[in-house]
């Protein structure tokens, strides 16, 4: 079989990334919380805590699948819920101590991987790289909102 599946080399390389970084994901991923659990922590420390309507666009994900990961990160003792200052009806959702505690400790893996990066790539690419990934991340990050 002789067909090209990608249509550029940008797309194949990006194909093939994300192919690797999930699987490298599976091995740092200790407590064997799922990956939507994962993005929820992550959204909330980069956020600082956020109401779940805000969850919701920032992951590009319905208020119930939203409302169920919470419950079972907040089961886990990883958030906690308070209700807003702003709005009585509304809920912030913020990261306990426990869920820092299991970020940082993602984070050496995270570690792990900027390793085995670093080490394929001289350090003017290691800084080219890392500027490249924050500016399309920020771009699919605000095509979501």
């Amino acid at each position: 079989m002789n067909k090209q599946l990608y249509t550029s080399k940008l797309e194949e390389g990006l194909s093939r990334l994300q192919c690797e970084l999930v699987a490298e994901r599976n091995t740092i991923n200790t407590e064997n919380i799922s990956w939507f659990q994962y993005d929820l922590l992550e959204s909330l420390y980069h956020t600082n805590g956020s109401r779940p309507a805000e969850l919701s666009i920032n992951l590009s994900v319905s208020r119930s699948k939203i409302s169920k990961g919470l419950k079972a990160l907040k089961d886990k003792g990883y958030v906690k819920q308070e209700k807003s200052d702003s709005d009585a009806r509304a809920l912030l959702t913020a990261l306990t101590d426990k869920g820092f505690k299991f970020l940082k400790e993602i984070k050496k893996g995270h570690e792990h991987l900027a390793k085995i990066a670093s080490s394929a790539l001289t350090p003017s690419e290691q800084k080219l790289f890392a500027e490249l990934c924050l500016k399309v991340s920020s771009v699919f990050e605000e095509r979501r909102r």
